[in-house]
Protein backbone atom coordinates (compact mmCIF):
# COMPACT_ATOMS: atom_id res chain seq x y z
CA UNK A 1 0.00 0.00 0.00
CA UNK A 2 1.75 3.40 -0.90
CA UNK A 3 1.50 5.90 1.92
CA UNK A 4 -0.74 8.51 1.53
CA UNK A 5 0.86 12.39 0.10
CA UNK A 6 -0.25 15.07 2.98
CA UNK A 7 -1.96 18.22 0.94
CA UNK A 8 -2.42 21.62 2.50
CA UNK A 9 -5.06 23.90 0.66
CA UNK A 10 -6.03 27.39 1.83
CA UNK A 11 -9.13 28.82 1.67
CA UNK A 12 -7.35 32.67 1.17
CA UNK A 13 -10.44 35.23 2.02
CA UNK A 14 -10.79 38.90 2.07
CA UNK A 15 -13.30 41.85 2.84
CA UNK A 16 -14.59 42.83 0.20
CA UNK A 17 -17.44 45.56 -1.44
CA UNK A 18 -19.73 42.75 -1.58
CA UNK A 19 -18.78 41.04 1.82
CA UNK A 20 -16.76 38.18 2.06
CA UNK A 21 -14.49 37.08 -0.80
CA UNK A 22 -12.76 33.60 -1.54
CA UNK A 23 -9.10 33.76 -4.30
CA UNK A 24 -9.61 31.00 -6.70
CA UNK A 25 -7.85 30.35 -9.76
CA UNK A 26 -7.71 28.40 -13.31
CA UNK A 27 -6.08 27.34 -16.01
CA UNK A 28 -6.81 29.37 -18.88
CA UNK A 29 -4.96 27.15 -21.82
CA UNK A 30 -6.60 24.01 -19.37
CA UNK A 31 -10.24 25.00 -19.06
CA UNK A 32 -10.97 21.36 -18.45
CA UNK A 33 -9.24 21.43 -15.34
CA UNK A 34 -11.87 23.72 -13.31
CA UNK A 35 -11.20 26.11 -10.54
CA UNK A 36 -9.45 25.68 -7.78
CA UNK A 37 -8.23 27.01 -4.23
CA UNK A 38 -4.55 27.09 -3.29
CA UNK A 39 -3.05 23.72 -2.53
CA UNK A 40 -0.55 21.06 -3.41
CA UNK A 41 2.11 18.34 -1.32
CA UNK A 42 3.85 19.54 2.20
CA UNK A 43 7.07 19.60 1.96
CA UNK A 44 8.78 17.04 4.00
CA UNK A 45 9.97 18.37 7.61
CA UNK A 46 7.51 21.10 6.37
CA UNK A 47 4.13 22.06 8.50
CA UNK A 48 1.23 21.71 6.92
CA UNK A 49 0.13 25.22 7.66
CA UNK A 50 3.42 26.29 6.62
CA UNK A 51 2.90 24.83 3.60
CA UNK A 52 -0.57 25.93 2.96
CA UNK A 53 1.04 29.68 2.87
CA UNK A 54 3.63 28.58 0.47
CA UNK A 55 1.51 26.76 -1.78
CA UNK A 56 -0.53 29.86 -2.05
CA UNK A 57 2.34 32.13 -2.76
CA UNK A 58 3.79 29.46 -5.61
CA UNK A 59 0.34 29.01 -6.88
CA UNK A 60 -1.31 32.40 -7.07
CA UNK A 61 1.67 34.87 -6.61
CA UNK A 62 -0.58 36.52 -4.21
CA UNK A 63 1.17 39.94 -2.39
CA UNK A 64 -0.67 40.86 0.38
CA UNK A 65 -0.42 39.55 3.79
CA UNK A 66 -1.74 35.98 4.61
CA UNK A 67 -2.81 35.64 8.48
CA UNK A 68 -3.78 32.21 9.53
CA UNK A 69 -7.42 32.14 10.73
CA UNK A 70 -7.48 28.46 11.40
CA UNK A 71 -7.78 24.65 10.07
CA UNK A 72 -11.47 23.95 8.81
CA UNK A 73 -11.32 20.46 7.33
CA UNK A 74 -9.70 17.31 6.85
CA UNK A 75 -10.20 14.78 3.66
CA UNK A 76 -8.74 11.68 2.61
CA UNK A 77 -8.84 10.91 -1.01
CA UNK A 78 -7.26 9.27 -3.87
CA UNK A 79 -5.83 11.42 -7.09
CA UNK A 80 -7.39 10.16 -10.20
CA UNK A 81 -4.17 7.78 -10.46
CA UNK A 82 -4.99 5.72 -7.69
CA UNK A 83 -2.55 7.32 -5.45
CA UNK A 84 -4.20 8.56 -1.85
CA UNK A 85 -3.96 11.82 -0.40
CA UNK A 86 -4.27 13.48 3.35
CA UNK A 87 -5.89 16.79 2.93
CA UNK A 88 -6.00 19.39 5.22
CA UNK A 89 -8.04 22.93 4.37
CA UNK A 90 -6.66 26.18 6.32
CA UNK A 91 -8.39 29.58 6.14
CA UNK A 92 -6.05 31.78 5.33
CA UNK A 93 -6.91 36.09 5.47
CA UNK A 94 -5.35 38.59 3.91
CA UNK A 95 -5.04 42.24 2.61
CA UNK A 96 -4.72 41.69 -1.04
CA UNK A 97 -5.80 44.76 -3.05
CA UNK A 98 -5.91 43.57 -6.36
CA UNK A 99 -9.42 42.15 -7.41
CA UNK A 100 -7.70 39.65 -10.32
CA UNK A 101 -3.70 38.99 -11.75
CA UNK A 102 -2.27 36.73 -13.83
CA UNK A 103 0.54 34.64 -12.55
CA UNK A 104 3.17 32.37 -13.99
CA UNK A 105 2.72 28.72 -11.41
CA UNK A 106 5.95 27.76 -9.66
CA UNK A 107 6.86 25.19 -7.50
CA UNK A 108 8.23 21.61 -8.34
CA UNK A 109 9.81 21.61 -11.70
CA UNK A 110 7.98 18.24 -12.07
CA UNK A 111 4.76 18.77 -11.60
CA UNK A 112 2.27 19.35 -14.83
CA UNK A 113 1.56 22.70 -14.08
CA UNK A 114 4.78 24.52 -13.68
CA UNK A 115 5.12 27.26 -15.84
CA UNK A 116 1.71 27.24 -16.78
CA UNK A 117 -0.13 30.86 -16.43
CA UNK A 118 -3.17 31.04 -13.98
CA UNK A 119 -5.71 33.51 -13.35
CA UNK A 120 -6.56 34.35 -10.27
CA UNK A 121 -9.37 36.08 -8.59
CA UNK A 122 -11.99 37.59 -5.60
CA UNK A 123 -15.37 36.00 -6.18
CA UNK A 124 -18.04 36.53 -3.45
CA UNK A 125 -17.36 33.59 -1.44
CA UNK A 126 -21.63 32.98 -1.89
CA UNK A 127 -20.78 32.35 -5.67
CA UNK A 128 -17.55 30.32 -5.03
CA UNK A 129 -19.22 26.56 -4.19
CA UNK A 130 -20.52 25.47 -7.40
CA UNK A 131 -17.00 27.04 -8.94
CA UNK A 132 -15.08 24.64 -6.51
CA UNK A 133 -16.60 21.36 -7.66
CA UNK A 134 -14.58 19.15 -10.89
CA UNK A 135 -14.97 15.67 -11.91
CA UNK A 136 -12.47 14.30 -8.77
CA UNK A 137 -12.33 16.98 -6.34
CA UNK A 138 -14.96 18.83 -4.26
CA UNK A 139 -13.07 22.30 -2.65
CA UNK A 140 -16.31 23.57 -2.00
CA UNK A 141 -17.14 21.10 0.94
CA UNK A 142 -15.26 23.35 3.86
CA UNK A 143 -16.75 27.01 2.82
CA UNK A 144 -19.80 26.16 5.02
CA UNK A 145 -16.82 27.24 8.12
CA UNK A 146 -15.88 30.12 6.71
CA UNK A 147 -19.05 32.21 7.31
CA UNK A 148 -22.05 31.23 9.46
CA UNK A 149 -24.70 32.60 7.17
CA UNK A 150 -23.52 30.20 4.37
CA UNK A 151 -25.16 26.25 4.01
CA UNK A 152 -23.17 23.14 3.41
CA UNK A 153 -23.67 23.61 -0.13
CA UNK A 154 -21.39 26.78 -0.16
CA UNK A 155 -24.87 28.54 -0.83
CA UNK A 156 -26.16 31.86 1.33
CA UNK A 157 -28.92 31.40 3.66
CA UNK A 158 -31.97 33.17 3.02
Amino acid sequence: MKKPRVRASSYVTRTGPSGLELLVFHYPSRPDQGHHVPGGGVDPGERPDHGAVREAVEETGIAGTLTHAGLVGTELGHYTNGYPFIALYFHLTTDEPRNAWTHTMIGDPTAWDTGLPVACRFVPLADAGPLLRTSWLDQSRYLVHLAPDLTASGQPTR
